[in-house]
């Protein structure tokens, strides 16, 4: 059986669905986060402390097998949206940073590492393979490419790791623009699309991430490895909101809002703090986003089990069924759209 396994970010949406599969195969978990552990995972040894707590990661992975890091500072989640982008940066490299130099102190077999494909910015191949070029359009995205880098480091003294390259997560308690998605559909408001709707834009079911996590702690062949991970065949946008409507039956519409005028009111709202998305969002409004995970199939014999409309609808469920934590902050721009007809 495999050893104890740390999950940073535990709490996240990506941490509890991979701290449930590795309970669910008998696995022993340390869990790290910054906030305390949700009533699922209580009972579970836990080191609540910031990631750029040194001598806490260091405590946290000590004995450790396997360190999973997933925890990230991104702007739309509800305990970083005070975070500055350059904070943002400093704190997610300094977080990899600490994990990587823990393992190689405390001897840790393992590292996987979930980075991002908001490395590669706006697609200018598609499907983007994991040579594609790297822009990112903020500070998340800088971020991932330095802790990379730490990583390729990591690799050059010894270590294992390997780092995994998902695109937008789906699941159980997430946050974020798409939960907008769903107040509307659940309040049968019209959804306003960003552009027309007829680009792709791929997700990925946090459940079918958290297997990736678990298959490259599990494959030696794995070490070095850079994967992208990403469901298969993806609709259109606007063929992706018509389904999660009629899963909800509900009486919303479809209404596009024209890309480039979108992006000149987000850019103008984000330098006052009144954008309800980031740069990352208004910038590949109406782009095509598919990557190409042809190699994490081949190393990892990992395979999505979740489509973009199943995962969609399964995240929407969820949503309803815990409005009273889940529902979204209408600010005053999102209280404005709602006023239109």
């Amino acid at each position: 059986m495999a050893g104890l396994g740390v999950v940073t970010g535990s709490s996240g949406l990506l941490g509890q669905c991979l701290v449930a599969r590795l309970r669910e195969a008998g696995r022993p978990v340390r869990l790290f986060d910054v906030v305390p552990p949700p009533p699922a995972q209580a009972g579970l040894p836990a080191v609540v402390a910031d990631m750029r707590d040194a001598a806490r990661v260091r405590d946290a992975v000590r004995g450790a097998d396997v360190v999973y890091h997933l925890a990230a500072a991104q702007r739309m989640k509800p305990q970083f949206a005070g975070l500055s982008e350059e904070e943002i940066r400093t704190m997610n490299v300094a977080g990899v940073a600490n994990v990587l130099a823990a393992a190689r102190a405390e001897g840790v077999r393992k590292a996987v590492f979930v980075s991002s494909s908001a490395v590669y910015g706006i697609p200018t191949t598609v499907p983007v393979r994991e040579d594609h070029p790297q822009r990112p359009l903020g500070a998340y995205g800088w971020s991932k490419i330095e802790a990379e880098m730490l990583c390729e480091a990591h690799l050059a003294a010894g270590g294992d790791v390997t780092v995994l390259r998902p695109m937008s997560l789906f699941g159980p308690g997430m946050t974020g623009v798409f939960v907008l998605l769903f107040d509307w559909v659940q309040r049968g408001k019209t959804v306003w699309l960003l552009g027309r709707g007829t680009n792709r834009v791929q997700m990925v079911s946090a459940w079918d991430v958290a297997d990736a996590c678990i298959l490259a702690a599990d494959t030696p062949a794995s070490r070095g490895a850079v994967l992208n991970l990403g469901a298969e065949d993806p609709p259109t946008v606007r063929a992706q909101v018509e389904a999660l409507i009629a899963h909800a039956a509900s009486p919303s519409r479809v209404a596009p809002l024209p890309a480039r005028l979108l992006r000149t009111a987000a850019r103008t709202l984000d330098l006052v703090g009144l954008s309800p998305i980031v740069p990352e969002h208004y910038l590949l409004a109406d782009a095509t986003f598919v990557l190409d995970v042809t190699r994490a199939k081949a190393v990892l014999g990992w395979r999505p089990r979740h489509g973009n409309v199943r995962m969609t609808c399964d995240a929407y469920d969820w949503y309803v069924a815990n409005l009273g934590t889940a529902r979204p902050r209408r600010g005053l721009v999102l209280r404005l759209l709602d006023a239109l007809p």
